[in-house]
């Protein structure tokens, strides 16, 4: 690029974050990342509660999911001007709650990656919480067809099945977990198994037996 353009580029970006900041307060971005956050958590409780209901209709699970796609793209969008204006969080559980956003901007791939650099520097300052990056590093790995090093991802082929997304090795996965304050694997797939498949489903016990 021409030095030319690439002053007149950045001249243009600066006006935008200028612009983004004059929208975000910076000093209340606690409030706002919660008020994200909460959308962000009320409509997938919705959607379990739905997926769960064997009598729910495939137009029922169209609304949801289509109010689900518009809460998140909502929710990126602002997430995306916050962290412009303001750079990451600077509190533990504004950091918690701006990693939540994070690990569902799976839109917007770059963004997301962004989002776990930051994550980690927060990290190294001692602010953000170690099990939080293990998530979103995990997130990233098994959309990029990458190994988990925490197994933290499970897929979720219907209602009555699930399962780990690969992980490169389980007893270093539960070394790495117990590092970062996580229960077992064995632990957290007999968790996810009670709290995401029915209990109508017929192989949920066999599957509980073998967690």
């Amino acid at each position: 690029m021409p030095v030319k353009r690439q002053l007149i580029f950045c001249a243009l970006f600066a006006v935008a974050l200028q612009a983004i900041a004059q929208q975000v307060d910076c000093d209340h971005v606690g409030t706002q990342l919660n008020q994200l956050a909460s959308a962000d958590q009320q409509i997938r409780e919705e959607w379990n509660v739905l997926k769960q209901n064997p009598k729910a209709s495939a137009a029922e699970k169209d609304v949801v999911q289509k109010r689900w796609r518009d809460i998140d793209g909502a929710n990126l969008k602002q997430f995306k001007e916050i962290i412009a204006a303001c750079g990451w969080p600077r509190t533990k559980q504004d950091s918690h709650t701006a990693w939540l956003l994070a690990q569902h901007a799976d839109s917007d791939p770059d963004f997301q990656r962004l989002a776990k650099a930051l994550l980690e520097t927060s990290d190294k300052a001692g602010i953000a919480a170690p099990r939080d990056l293990a998530y979103l590093a995990d997130r990233i790995a098994a959309r990029e067809g990458r190994p988990q090093e925490y197994g933290t991802q499970f897929t979720v082929s219907d209602r009555c099945h699930l399962a780990l997304e690969p992980v490169d090795d389980r007893e270093l996965v539960n070394r790495r977990r117990l590092a970062v304050g996580l229960q077992s694997l064995e632990e957290y797939e007999a968790e996810a198994r009670r709290r995401f498949i029915p209990p109508d489903c017929p192989d949920t016990n066999a599957e509980r037996e073998k967690g």
